[in-house]
């Protein structure tokens, strides 16, 4: 009977260190990607309200995927439109998950099957209560990569902080009108070895020619000394003949002017 006993508190002690495992590190995330905490690989609990965005980020290099799973808890939601406290709002909220490039674009607007698994809607029936969706990002390039001829994505995803976010947003038939915060369990998964970028990139690149200028506008050259200005015999008789001219000038309109 003692043995029993001492068992079955061995369990009931054991019980809550195993829930509080599988609850997750406790995080908070930003409300931008300005204050996104940087997350590692592991389980997250956080919370997210109607109306709201959270964001998080993670550090990936060359070689690497990053994968999240996100499970918002809505089980407190009522979900009988024929309940008294029932909100249309709450029943009918969008729940979202994506995943940002380090200069923050969206990274399922490129269109494409590899980055299309970066947004995901959180589904889960009223009986479930709870929402869930995965999210899956490209394989990391090198920067040499991305700057090579034949790369043509839009985005940009490279070594770096990349971001998660996570919405709950009202429907557009009918917003939430009363506030709500639901508890979030958040997994982050890294898969594939980090590996270094070529060293010597940029040398390969082409070097870029220069765009032709115009011309400058030539200054008129100014007369100087050392000018070719003739003989200076014959600028010494040019003078002296202007002098002479002048006197005789002068002389002429003194005899109209003054009395005789």
């Amino acid at each position: 009977m003692r043995r029993t006993v001492i068992a079955l508190a061995a369990l009931l002690l054991a019980a809550p260190a195993a829930h509080a495992q599988d609850e997750g590190t406790p995080i908070v995330g930003g409300g931008s990607f300005n204050v996104a905490p940087l997350l590692k690989p592991g389980r997250y609990a956080d919370t997210v309200a109607a109306g709201e965005t959270v964001y998080w980020k993670v550090a990936l290099q060359k070689g690497q995927v990053l994968k999240a799973r996100a499970i918002v808890d809505v089980s407190e939601i009522e979900t009988d439109y024929s309940a008294s406290d029932y909100q249309p709002g709450l029943a009918q909220l969008d729940y979202r998950m994506d995943l940002f490039s380090p200069i923050r674009e969206q990274l399922s607007n490129e269109n494409t099957p590899e980055y299309n698994k970066a947004t995901a809607d959180l589904e889960g029936d009223d009986d479930a209560g709870a929402k869930t969706g995965e999210v899956q990002g490209p394989r990391v390039l090198g920067f040499e990569q991305i700057l090579a001829g034949d790369f043509s994505a839009d985005k940009f995803p490279a070594p770096g902080e990349w971001y998660l976010s996570v919405s709950v947003a009202d429907s557009d038939t009918q917003p939430a009108e009363v506030p709500a915060e639901f508890p979030l369990d958040l997994e982050i998964t890294i898969e594939g070895e980090a590996q270094p970028s070529s060293a010597d990139f940029a040398s390969k690149l082409a070097t870029p020619t220069p765009a032709p200028t115009e011309a400058p506008l030539q200054r008129p050259e100014l007369l100087t000394a050392s000018a070719d200005a003739g003989d200076p015999t014959l600028t010494i008789a040019l003078v002296g003949v202007l002098a002479l001219l002048g006197g005789l000038g002068l002389g002429a309109l003194a005899v109209r002017v003054l009395p005789q």
